[in-house]
């Protein structure tokens, strides 16, 4: 039996004010497989994105486990999790300045060490991503000048690289 990449137990997600807990949802237990397709659906303010953040490590659990690969979250260095999880969320990206090729590239920043070097390899990773999203025709262009499916694009692109 394949393993689970992310698997939860008794999950409560939600957010900290001070010694105020404000639970959002709570008992959620779930694994999710390699190659299955997952799809999260509710109403605005529900709790999608808040659930995202809480499996990416942007936003800590209020209680219950949470592993990647089998090893507790909590384990991972902040090096390990930005190699091993990728998220994009709705949010508009401010990143008008940057073309797509940079703005890609960026997510390479876990692989490229302090100096942000690229090497061949992940110049070859960069295109194969913009390619995968069908948005390699607008690598030089500036990510201000794309529409918001574009830059949607250019995002998914920059989590595949990292």
């Amino acid at each position: 039996m394949e393993k689970a990449v992310i698997t939860a137990n008794d999950l409560c997600i939600g957010y900290r004010q001070g010694k105020q807990e404000k639970r959002i949802h709570g008992h959620l237990s779930f694994r999710l497989y390699p190659g299955e397709l997952t799809c999260l659906l509710g109403a605005n303010g529900t709790g999608k994105s808040t659930l995202l953040r809480t499996l990416a490590a942007s936003q800590p659990a209020l209680s219950g486990e949470l592993f990647v690969q089998e090893k507790p979250l909590s384990a991972y260095s902040e090096k390990e999790r930005s190699r091993t999880i990728g998220v994009v969320l709705t949010d508009k990206t401010q990143a008008g300045g940057l073309t797509v090729y940079e703005l890609v590239a960026l997510g390479r920043q876990p692989h490229t060490g302090f100096f942000g070097r690229l090497n061949k390899t992940d110049h070859s990773i960069i295109e194969e991503a913009l390619e995968a999203v069908s948005i390699s025709h607008k690598a030089h262009s500036y990510t201000a000048e794309l529409s918001d499916g574009e830059r949607q694009k250019v995002m998914i692109a920059k989590a595949l690289v990292q």
